[in-house]
């Protein structure tokens, strides 16, 4: 039985690795910690939450989070928090992409070459584009317009988000 540790103090990588481990195979502990995450107005526990489900395994993420790929998709897009919109991001670029989903390739595309967001979050971003564009070659193109308006001067973790999207993109 999973016993809901105090998410509104400051978590440790390790306590948050421990948790999730906790987690493996529980479908009641998951659902609570995705409804602690969704639902909380207190900051920390949203973002304690979000870090330790993104810290699932990726067996558990399709099972117990790919229910709720579209309530993810809807925090990812709407949230303020770029800690937590970062968070939410990396739950979706685990889960399998089943379809087109415009609201979140939109959403990347138009803020992919964003400098207000994190770097973490624009990596992201250009992960999830680049998983959603590639069966469709017209989608690619306008991916490669998006990702050519990114400077040059970047930051090494988008600087490698972008040319695996554009090895990915172009196989």
């Amino acid at each position: 039985m999973f016993i809901m540790p105090p998410l509104d103090s400051r978590l440790s990588k390790a306590q948050v690795m421990a948790l999730a481990g906790n987690l493996r195979h529980d479908e009641c502990g998951i659902e609570e910690m995705f409804t602690q995450m969704k639902q909380t107005n207190n900051v920390q526990v949203a973002n304690n939450a979000a870090w330790v489900l993104s810290h699932l395994s990726k067996e558990d993420k399709e099972i117990y989070l790919l229910p709720h790929y579209g309530e993810l998709v809807d925090m990812a897009i709407s949230t303020k928090l770029c800690i937590h919109r970062r968070l939410v991001l990396s739950i979706l670029a685990d889960l399998p992409i089943n379809g087109l989903n415009g609201k979140l390739l939109d959403y990347c595309l138009m803020h992919l070459a964003d400098y207000k967001e994190s770097n973490s979050s624009r990596s992201m971003m250009i992960k999830l584009a680049a998983r959603m564009c590639k069966p469709y070659p017209e989608l690619c193109q306008e991916l490669m317009w998006c990702l050519d308006m990114i400077p040059q001067d970047i930051s090494p973790s988008i600087a490698a988000a972008k040319r695996n999207a554009l090895k990915m993109i172009q196989a």
